[in-house]
Formats: structure tokens, C-alpha cells, sequence
């Protein structure tokens, strides 16, 4: 388990919060939010708020920092911060408190990334607004606390640390190779540069540490040297030094690019480098990791983690997903309908749940599902998590092939940096798989891993390069306009958002009956009567026909994208993160429905995901992808119990609390 070990010095909380009330004011009324909630942080301490949409756990911690949305207000109850009364705090008392005191990391890094500036400047207006001294590394209140306490030091104000500057680290690193080039030659002297360089971060490096690097190192009267370059640094040097700490590499170059350029995990390593460049004594992580692959969201959280505990920052982390809850975070304060309705210790809750949305909760979350499958087949027995078939069920040599892909590639022409000039990216490099009618197949890998190019192809909205797909025996590059669009009747997809994949200004009723239309199937009595048929397929009552998207839940729009795809009555569906952007319960009902409809209609599945916790619970077979490639393939069990290559290991070890034993100790 990777949890918070600190140890809280003082004994007062950072944060209290009693009885706190918030409202909404709508066109129907007064909305509660949040309901009598209590939560209580302590100094260097992590607290998890768990629960689905709609909970009120993000709406609690906008009002810790005033910035409720809209009509939001606070109605009653108290929010004390480091002795402060929130609620009856000026204007400019907040203002002060924001970033200085308690930092935020929101959950989409492109709505709050600005699309027009550098990453760097955005950094640099964090350090400005707040104002923040770059040159020197300020001592969190929790060391200062620890030193007095353990050591009965006081740390006097300035006597804080400076951090390295670029010029400064130009000149030591000039010094360094004249030294043991002179001692030991050139060619050694370029080796422990190198060395020495890689350690030394710019504006994130301080004069103490560096001096300890160049002692390492070998450079002769080095305290002297140090102190004569090691002034400080400057904005800029402090912003890389920020980006560094966060984890981006190259972080000089990476202050000069806009957030468009950067992937999704490097966006919310910017977002991080932000909401803690003025060393907080709290940080609000409002969902961080929820739109990322499970390798990229264990990295940065890895990062948060051990940044946090060097600056003895308290973290309060917010997410509707347990598992990870309970591996990142010593206590868990569970929502539902704005009341906190369970606290306590981490593992504590997730091996005991006592209040019945708790337990729902456990019940649900991939990532706790995922390990009880596991721990139930040491065990034995079958777990009731397991959706798929078990022990090879349907899965025999003679089963026939729906689909089969053969050595599929597909390589994009990119524009080159001079007029007329190009560069070639495989995206998918001779990938070939089966899927066998009536299975789950599914496909595995990082965002970039050409899973969704795979997709893409086999739904005839790209053309390989090189390679076939083959649909019920036929080769898909023969058919003619007639067949494709025969072929279209028999495969539909589900895509991962549900919102842009569903036309705004159709009824549903419309979104459902619109593919009948176009295949011209039935009379408009016997299209109606199919719909209504179809939302009783997927769980929603007959009178969502008549409403629009923007007034569902993700979990009932991703519904309706079901229950447009199968229409058709098709036999394969290819679903492309069909439930990566759903909360654990609306997964749960999604999966679990697709199941059912399996079962009962025979249906084929290529379900493509970045989360093997899913994949273990709904699929029979598994093809995991990297670079383009196809590196593994095998059934789940083999997979899950026998992964071939250190990729799939990698994702394996990245499910969250894939390291907790739901039925007992944590295992390591």
C-alpha cells in the first residue's frame, strides 16, 4: 500500500470543517449540495473525499476556497482554516489564502490550462500572484514545526535555502570538469558532468543540496566554490525548476511550449508545478488522474505523493473511485447526496464498509473487483465480480471467428518543419488478433498505443496501409458501397464520450430511431415500438424518449449510445472506452449490462481500454498494445496470472489498490 505515513506534530487541525451547509438557488428552487458535512485535515495529513457524481464533494471543496460556481453559497455551518473563519473571511483574506496557503489541482488540465500562453508564463503568474520569492526554497510550517519540536531548533525567517540558478549552474559544472579533467583526464571528467548535470535541477536544485552533489562529485574546496555562484534564481529558473519537480523532463524547453503540446499526464504535471508553486500548507486535488491511463495517473500520483511529504504539504483528495482512495490516503470521508455518511481509516473502511452506498461502492470500484477475482482464483473459487466466462468457457479452438485482423498496419504522413517535407508515424505496426463470436476481446494500452486507430479501421472509417480485416470470412477491402453498408447494420460502435458522440439537438427518441430510418427498417409505429423496447433493454424508463442529452447523467447517455447500437440488432460492438469517463457505480451498471446483453443476444465485443481492472472483469480474451504493436496476447486468466512482458506487468501493477487485500493485510 502506498500510503501517507506522516507524522502530524501539531495537535490542532489545519482544516475543520463543521456542519457545513450549501445551496444552490434554481429555476425549481433551492438545491442542497452539501448537508451537514464535517471533515477535520491535519497538518502533512491525507484525507480522500470518495463518492459518485452529484455527491457534493467537489462542491465542498470550492467552498474550503470561496470558489463555489454560479448561485452556489454557503448556508450554514463552519469552515476553519489554520484558525481562520472561512465563511466570514473579506474578500481579500481569501484572496490572500488561495495559492499561498491552500493550492488546487482541478480535474480537466485543458479547460484550466489557458490555450494562448506558454505553460511557463502560466507558472510565472502563479509565482507573481502569490507573490512568491523565487530565488530561494521558503521551509514548509510542518519542518519548521519538526525542527522545533525534535530538535528545539527555530528557524529564523531568512534562513532559508537558495536555489540553484541557470547561469550558476553553467559556471559549477565549467569548474567541475577543469578539476577532474586535471585529475583524472577529459574522458573521465565528461562522465561526471554528465552525472553531476543530470542531478543538478535548475531552480529546483537548493545551494545545500548542490553542495553535497559537487562534494560527491569531487570537486576540490567546494563549499567555497558553491558559495560564490549559488545566488539564487531568478522567475524563470524557478518556473523549470517547478515543471522538474513535477516530473516533466527537459523542463527549460517544456516553460516555452503551449498546453496543445503537451500530452494529457503532462498537462496535469503543469497543473501540479502550479497548484504547488507557493508551497501550500493544503493542496485540493479535485479528481487529477481520472482521465488518464492507469501507468501515467500511478506516476503522477506517485510524484504528488512524494512531493507533498518533502514539503509536508496536506492533500486533501478528491475522486469516486475507492480503490485508489484508500491506497493514497490514511483516512477516507465517504459522500453521498451531500451528507458524509461514513469517516475513518482507509483500510479500515475498504475491509469493513458499515453504511449500504459505502458497501455499493466497494462492490463496484474495477479496481477492488479486480483484486478480489484474483484473490478468490488463489482461493479457489469463482468470484462474483467475474462477469466473463470462466476457465476457458466458450473459448475453444473451434469457435468461429467474427472478426479476425491480419497484420493490420497503418502509417500517417506528418507534416515536416520545412515547407514540403514530411516524416512517417506507424501508428499501428502488423497487428493481428481474433475475435470469436459470442466473446469479449479485449484491447489494451496507453493513450498513443494505436488501440483506437485499430478500432477505427476495423469500423471502416480509415484504411490501413498494409493488412486485412476480415468480418465473417469476407475481406473488408472488397466490399463495394452496397456491402459496407450492410456491414454497418451488423457492426456498431460505442464511443467514450457519450455527450459527443449523441447529436444535442436530437430527442432521444430521434438518437434511437434515426439508424432505423436510415436502413429503412419498419414503419414509424414499428419504430417506435422499437425504442421503447430498447430503453427497457438498457434500464431507462420509456418517457427518456421524449428528453435531450444535456438533461441525462453520463451513466443514462452512455445508455442511450448503447441502446442506439444495438438498433440494428447487430452482432458485434465495438466499444471504444465505452466506461472510462463514467463514475465506479455507472460503470458497474454498464458492464454488467453489457454482459447481460451478451447472454442474452449473443452478442460479440471488442472493448477497448487503458484499465485492466475492467478488462478483468468483463473480458475472455486480452490483446495488449505498445507503440503500435501487439505484445501480449492470451486469455485474461493467463494474462492476469502469467503476464509474458514487463509492459503488461507494468499496467497490472498500475491498478489502483492492486496492492490492497480487500480480505485482509495489504499485501506488498
Amino acid at each position: 500500500m502506498t500510503e501517507t505515513t506522516t507524522t502530524n506534530t501539531a495537535t490542532e487541525p489545519l482544516l475543520a470543517i463543521r456542519g457545513l451547509e450549501v445551496s444552490f438557488t434554481a429555476a425549481g428552487g433551492v438545491v442542497q449540495a452539501v448537508r451537514g458535512a464535517d471533515l477535520t485535515i491535519y497538518p502533512g495529513q491525507t484525507v480522500a473525499i470518495v463518492g459518485e457524481s452529484g455527491s457534493g464533494k467537489s462542491t465542498l471543496a470550492h467552498a474550503i476556497i470561496s470558489l463555489l460556481p454560479g448561485t452556489g453559497r454557503v448556508t450554514g455551518g463552519s469552515i476553519v482554516f489554520n484558525g481562520v473563519e472561512v465563511t466570514r473571511a473579506s474578500a481579500s483574506e481569501i484572496v490572500a489564502m488561495r495559492g499561498k496557503q491552500i493550492g488546487l489541482v482541478p480535474q480537466d488540465p485543458m479547460s484550466n490550462l489557458n490555450p494562448v500562453w506558454k505553460i511557463g508564463f502560466q507558472v510565472k503568474e502563479a509565482l507573481r500572484a502569490n507573490g512568491i520569492d523565487a530565488s530561494r526554497a521558503t521551509r514548509s510550517t510542518l519542518t519548521s514545526a519538526m525542527l522545533h519540536d525534535e530538535l528545539g531548533v527555530d528557524v529564523a525567517p531568512n534562513d532559508d535555502d537558495l536555489y540553484l540558478g541557470r547561469k550558476a549552474k553553467a559556471a559549477l559544472l565549467a569548474e567541475l570538469r577543469t578539476a577532474i579533467a586535471a585529475a583524472q583526464g577529459a574522458e573521465a571528467a565528461e562522465a561526471v558532468v554528465d552525472r553531476a548535470s543530470s542531478a543538478l535541477r535548475v531552480g529546483a536544485t537548493t545551494r545545500r543540496e548542490v553542495l553535497t552533489i559537487l562534494t560527491a562529485a569531487g570537486l576540490p574546496n567546494a563549499g567555497a566554490t558553491v558559495a560564490s555562484h549559488v545566488k539564487g534564481a531568478d522567475l524563470t529558473d524557478r518556473v523549470a525548476g517547478l515543471l522538474s519537480e513535477a516530473g516533466l523532463p527537459d523542463a527549460e524547453r517544456r516553460a516555452k511550449q503551449y498546453p496543445h503540446e503537451f500530452s494529457g499526464g503532462m498537462r496535469q504535471r503543469a497543473l501540479i508545478a502550479i497548484g504547488l508553486a507557493a508551497r501550500p500548507q493544503l493542496l485540493i486535488a479535485d479528481e487529477p488522474t481520472s482521465a488518464l491511463d492507469v501507468t501515467v495517473q500511478r506516476q503522477i500520483l506517485d510524484h504528488l505523493n512524494g512531493l507533498t511529504q518533502e514539503l509536508g504539504t496536506a492533500v486533501l483528495f478528491i475522486t469516486h473511485d475507492l480503490g485508489l482512495a484508500a491506497e493514497r490516503a490514511e483516512h477516507l470521508v465517504v459522500m453521498y447526496r451531500g451528507k458524509v455518511v461514513e469517516s475513518g481509516p482507509a483500510l479500515e473502511i475498504l475491509k469493513a464498509p458499515k453504511h449500504p452506498y459505502t458497501r455499493r461502492l466497494v462492490a463496484s470500484a474495477p479496481s477492488l473487483a479486480s483484486r478480489r477475482i484474483q484473490s478468490a482464483k488463489a482461493a479457489g473459487v469463482v468470484a462474483t465480480d467475474l462477469l466473463a466466462p470462466t476457465a476457458g468457457e466458450g473459448l475453444s479452438g473451434s469457435a468461429d471467428h467474427v472478426l479476425s485482423v491480419a497484420n493490420l498496419t497503418k502509417v500517417f504522413r506528418l507534416r515536416g518543419a520545412r515547407p514540403g517535407s514530411h516524416t512517417d508515424f506507424t501508428a499501428v505496426d502488423d497487428v493481428s488478433f481474433e475475435v470469436q463470436r459470442g466473446t469479449t476481446l479485449a484491447l489494451v494500452g496507453e493513450s498513443g498505443s494505436g488501440k483506437s486507430t485499430v478500432a477505427n479501421i476495423i469500423l471502416n472509417l480509415i484504411d490501413p496501409t498494409e493488412g486485412k480485416v476480415y468480418f465473417d470470412g469476407t475481406d473488408m477491402s472488397t466490399l463495394g458501397p452496397k456491402d459496407l453498408f450492410a456491414f454497418r447494420r451488423r457492426v456498431q460502435p460505442i464511443f467514450q464520450n457519450p455527450y459527443g458522440s449523441l447529436d444535442p439537438m436530437y430527442s432521444i427518441f430521434r438518437t434511437i430511431e434515426e439508424p432505423l430510418r436510415t436502413h429503412h427498417i419498419g414503419n414509424k409505429a414499428s419504430r417506435e415500438k422499437r425504442v421503447r423496447e430498447l430503453l427497457d433493454m438498457v434500464a431507462l424508463p420509456q418517457t427518456t424518449m421524449r428528453r435531450y442529452p444535456n438533461e441525462l447523467s453520463g451513466g443514462q447517455r452512455q445508455r442511450i449510445a448503447v441502446a442506439r447500437a444495438l438498433a440494428l440488432s447487430p452482432e458485434v460492438l465495438v466499444c471504444d472506452e465505452a466506461v472510462s469517463a463514467l463514475d465506479v457505480l455507472v460503470q458497474a451498471q454498464i458492464l454488467t449490462l453489457l454482459n447481460d446483453l451478451q447472454a442474452e443476444l449473443g452478442l460479440s465485443y471488442l472493448f477497448i481500454t487503458h484499465d485492466l481492472a475492467v478488462v478483468r472483469q468483463i473480458a475472455d480474451r486480452v490483446c495488449v498494445m505498445q507503440t503500435g504493436k501487439v505484445v501480449e496476447y492470451a486469455t485474461t486468466d493467463e494474462v492476469f496470472d502469467h503476464p509474458q512482458r514487463d509492459y503488461t506487468r507494468e499496467l497490472l501493477e498500475a491498478i489502483p489498490g492492486s496492492k490492497l487485500d480487500v480480505f485482509g493485510s495489504a499485501s506488498a
